[in-house]
């Protein structure tokens, strides 16, 4: 069954491209694709809007990783250069929330940082 759920999330991955939207249950699902190498993310920034549904797709481009968003009780382990793991969740309140690796990937692994930036909702009038 994971394998399953697995392609048919790389599936709509596929689908939509990096930092498009399909459609959901009802709302848009804002995807992501994520690169961890040593020793950035890509984006740096990842734009989201309060209360929309957030997948994310994160990739090492060479060895282990980890991609923590504390605020947000985030914290997955990245592969060595191979598939992609997902992370689904509700962009929190608008604020920057930071991204870091959870997993020491050498001498430049402190500076590892990234933001996930939520901006309010647009009103409507």
């Amino acid at each position: 069954m994971r394998r399953c759920v697995s392609f048919l999330i790389s599936a709509a991955v596929v689908m939509a491209g990096a930092g498009n939207s399909i459609a959901g249950d009802g709302d848009r699902v804002h995807i992501v694709q994520v690169v961890a190498k040593r020793f950035t993310f890509e984006p740096q920034v990842i734009r989201v809007t309060e209360g929309e549904p957030v997948l994310l797709v994160v990739r090492s481009a060479d060895t282990v990783h980890g991609f923590a968003i504390r605020d947000l009780n985030i914290n997955i382990p990245v592969p060595r250069a191979g598939e992609g793991v997902t992370v689904a969740f509700t962009a929190p309140p608008a604020g920057q929330y930071e991204i870091s690796c959870d997993e020491f990937c050498g001498k430049g692994h402190g500076q590892m940082k990234a933001a996930l930036v939520s901006v309010s909702r647009p009103t409507t009038q």
